[in-house]
């Protein structure tokens, strides 16, 4: 995703000014996306596209929500691979290591057998917006070696570049397979008239385009109550075997809310000797919870459409885009596992781990759970990728093979406005591993997810950045004793060299792998010390007014700790330079 210059953020104190246009960088930029200053605009004023509207549609589409700032991926804590570092190599200083095969200390679990000492190998980040970037080389003399190097790529990348539309209705989910057979629809049926010899291309277009609802309508029912021949009677059967893919993982997964709309179209194409029609869909859809009460998530995708005696079919389906898409059971056969807080999908390759994932997940999301200060959300959606399925997911948003995931927020149709509703979350398990990497990073994950659910005006500014990774480093970190904190070498080392002296600003493109990590680190600890002096009620409170509602840490501060919000930074920094 590019961002235009005026995204980046001004120089400061801990932020060496940009180059000059046309300057020779000094090096290959590190692989960071820019941090949005724009610290008294909450969203970006600029709207996303929306979709084409056809000539003389009578559809009118919500217009999306502007697009939020994006979250940085996090720098992992710095590291060789795992084959340049001597086994057993470790920090000066640093507690002895667990013996080969046991987990570090501050974990109850063994390491995956055959696992050697040494760290998991994450050294980069993702490239930074606006061009390709080159990779860090490693270190020439390393002086770290974390057995489990644990933090995870975010990228809330705000929706808004589709086209919303008002749902169709409710149907609740039917666990059990349904009884709705042959055509979705039989042709001429609805209150269109068939159009006659000498109808004109407005009346021709008006009837087909309620009969592709009418079809549209039944393939809805027919996926939601469980009738595969019903679905796949809306496609033509070139398609079927695609579609029954689609078909089972959406079923495994529970589908409770498939409502369509037709968003522009139909457009006829009359350059081949039959006529075809071209129409673009929105979609809102759930899984598990009940229609009626669950966070949608919305799509807009193009199809290309028959009309013959048969009825109108779908000849032609494209795959949803702009960042939002595609989403996994558009492009991947899916297997997947409900639990009592997440759905979890892994492709069929995997569905051999189909139910540690879903343990793993259930597990991060009961953790994440208890906070849950704002919105509790519905249902934690988990999707976990080889590489293959990574590079492809939502776009494939990022390049670096050192990304090991990412949280995405979603906007959907709720009550008939569209608006920020659920989170799709992603991991690569290729690159964490399954153990203690995969437990980390989906509970880094679904902390965002928890913490920023629903959130009416995402802030993500120099004055919010530590507190919106700070506090997921906090829910992952969960109740262990803060010396067993797995960046902490970074951040001692990071303060050694001057880093968060007075201020926790969000990584740059001047930043090494080191300065990435211990500024995660230093929001852990801003965020440890704000919770442990003045209670978790009160940073609940904070974040709220800020990192959820847009307010500026000036005015918060004031209002919820009584204090400048200068003097409780000064606060927190000298809690770090104590602490490290």
């Amino acid at each position: 995703m590019t961002q235009a210059p005026e995204d980046f953020p001004p120089a400061s104190p801990e932020q060496h000014p940009a180059a000059p246009a046309g300057a020779n960088p000094p090096g290959p930029a590190p692989l960071v996306p820019g941090q949005r200053s724009a610290p008294e605009a909450p969203r970006s004023a600029a709207p996303g596209p929306v979709l084409p509207q056809a000539e003389g549609a009578e559809t009118a589409l919500p217009q999306p929500a502007p697009m939020p700032p994006m979250i940085e991926p996090t720098q992992p804590p710095s590291a060789l691979p795992v084959e340049m570092a001597p086994p057993g190599m470790v920090h000066p200083g640093a507690p002895p290591l667990a013996a080969p095969g046991m987990a570090p200390p501050g974990y109850g679990h063994q390491m995956p057998p055959g696992v050697p000492p040494g760290p998991i190998p994450v050294s980069a980040m993702p490239p930074w917006p606006g061009g390709p970037a080159g990779y860090y080389q490693p270190r020439p003399e390393p002086k770290r070696n974390h057995l489990v190097t644990l933090l995870v790529v975010v990228a809330l990348v705000a929706s808004s570049v589709f086209a919303g539309a008002l749902v169709n209705g409710w149907r609740p989910f039917a666990g059990e397979a349904g009884t709705i057979e042959g055509l979705a629809v039989e042709p001429g049926e609805g209150t269109v008239p068939s159009p006659g010899p000498d109808a004109s291309a407005s009346e021709v277009l008006a009837y087909l385009k309620e009969q592709a609802e009418l079809v549209l309508d039944a393939q809805s029912e027919s996926l939601v109550n469980g009738s595969l021949e019903g679905w796949l009677a809306a496609y033509d059967p070139t398609l079927h075997t695609q579609m029954t893919g689609r078909y089972e993982s959406l079923h495994q997964m529970q589908v409770s809310r498939w409502d369509y709309q037709i968003a522009s179209g139909p457009i006829e194409d009359a350059s081949g000797a039959v006529p075809l029609y071209d129409i673009s869909i929105a979609l809102s859809y759930c899984f598990v919870e009940p229609a009626d009460t669950c966070k949608a998530a919305d799509i807009v995708f193009d199809t290309r459409w028959r009309a013959d005696d048969a009825g109108m079919r779908m000849i032609e389906v494209s795959n949803s885009e702009f960042g939002e898409g595609p989403h996994p059971w558009e492009v991947t056969d899916l297997v997947a596992a409900v639990g009592e807080r997440t759905v979890t999908a892994v492709p069929v390759a995997m569905e051999a781990r189909l139910e540690e994932a879903l343990a793993i997940s259930e597990a991060a999301a009961e953790n994440a759970d208890q906070w849950a200060y704002w919105e509790k959300p519905d249902r934690y959606v988990i999707y976990i990728a080889s590489d293959e399925e990574f590079d492809t997911w939502f776009g494939g948003m990022w390049d670096s093979e050192d990304v090991l995931g990412f949280a995405l927020p979603l906007n959907g149709t709720v009550g008939g406005e569209r608006q920020p509703s659920t989170y799709a979350t992603v991991m690569g398990v290729d690159r964490t591993g399954w153990g203690e990497g995969l437990t980390s990073v989906i509970r880094h994950e679904l902390g965002h997810a928890v913490t920023l659910w629903a959130a009416p005006s995402e802030r993500y500014a120099d004055d919010t950045w530590w507190m919106v990774e700070g506090v997921a480093e906090y829910i992952d970190h969960g109740d262990r004793a803060l010396e067993d904190y797995d960046r902490m070498w970074d951040v001692r080392d990071y303060v050694a060299q001057g880093g968060c002296a007075t201020d926790i600003l969000p990584p740059d493109e001047d930043d090494d792998t080191l300065a990435g990590s211990g500024k995660y680190g230093c929001g852990f600890l801003g965020v440890h010390y704000m919770i442990d002096t003045y209670g978790v009620d009160k940073f609940a409170e904070f974040f709220g007014m800020t990192a959820r509602e847009g307010a500026s840490a000036v005015d918060a501060a004031q209002t919820v700790y009584g204090a400048d919000y200068a003097a409780l930074m000064e606060e927190i920094t000298a809690f770090i330079a104590q602490t490290v």
